[in-house]
């Protein structure tokens, strides 16, 4: 583990033991959500004690989650949210004209209804944008069964990838393709990634994997940003047209750029 990882762990630590806890609930899916105002990082929401956003860099976070894809994409009119409970991705893809329609599937809705009445400066008012549908299924439970009409644009947003949820990702690839549309671009949050550690297999290798066997049509564009309040770089994964033949190209190491 590298030094930089452990001064950042206890910055987490003295923003924790000095902020001001603003509430904490057990959601219907018996998640624990706690809502801190931390003294640098502002109002901060952890999930079973792991950080998921907080008002010092979600914008960041968000952008860079959504830009690349829809700038790439371009004339995107349907766009697919996995996650996004904050109402921040929703938020960026609707600042995009071409728009017409944004299906968001999040599993918990008392998160979504805890933004949506208590902290509306994730969302800034997407909550109420006529083309931004709300869906509070298991993305799992329903990605066997593809939709009346695919997105041009699907974005990701789930809990970080580790080999206790290999399956479950597996699982979302081998359906994800009857999702999207000709041409359709697919960004997914991949973790964390800490350049310093050598010979281990981080989070967006896995999925790297499983991205090069069971979407085979598509390549690969991964990117770093750097996320003070993540303790590290978010790894993000653009997925785009395959303009290669060969898809026995190894990633290892997958060559990334800081943002």
């Amino acid at each position: 583990m590298s030094n930089d990882y452990n001064i950042e762990k206890t910055e987490e630590i003295i923003e924790i033991e000095n902020g001001i806890l603003l509430e904490s609930i057990t959601t219907h899916r018996n998640v624990q959500v706690n809502m801190i105002l931390c003294p640098t990082w502002g109002v901060t929401c952890f999930m079973d004690d792991m950080i998921q956003s907080c008002e010092m860099d979600e914008e960041i976070y968000h952008h860079m989650l959504v830009f690349p894809s829809m700038y790439t994409k371009k004339d995107v009119k349907r766009v697919m949210i996995i996650g996004g409970g904050e109402g921040a991705t929703a938020r960026e893809v609707l600042r995009w004209p071409t728009v017409e329609h944004v299906d968001m599937y999040d599993w918990d809705k008392d998160v979504v209804q805890l933004f949506q009445n208590k902290y509306p400066q994730w969302a800034k008012g997407a909550w109420t944008n006529p083309k931004l549908h709300l869906h509070f299924d298991n993305i799992f439970d329903i990605i066997s069964t593809p939709p009346d009409s695919p997105y041009d644009v699907i974005i990701i947003d789930l809990f970080d990838p580790e080999e206790e949820n290999r399956l479950q990702w597996a699982y979302l690839f081998e359906y994800l393709s009857a999702w999207a549309a000709p041409r359709a671009v697919i960004v997914i949050y991949a973790g964390i990634t800490d350049v310093g550690i050598k010979d281990t297999i981080q989070p967006y290798q896995m999925i790297c994997h499983m991205i090069l066997q069971q979407l085979k049509d598509k390549d690969i564009n991964p990117y770093l940003v750097p996320m003070k309040s993540f303790m590290g770089d978010a790894v993000f994964l653009m997925l785009t047209d395959a303009i290669r033949d060969d898809k026995n190209v190894q990633y290892n190491p997958i060559h990334v750029m800081k943002i």
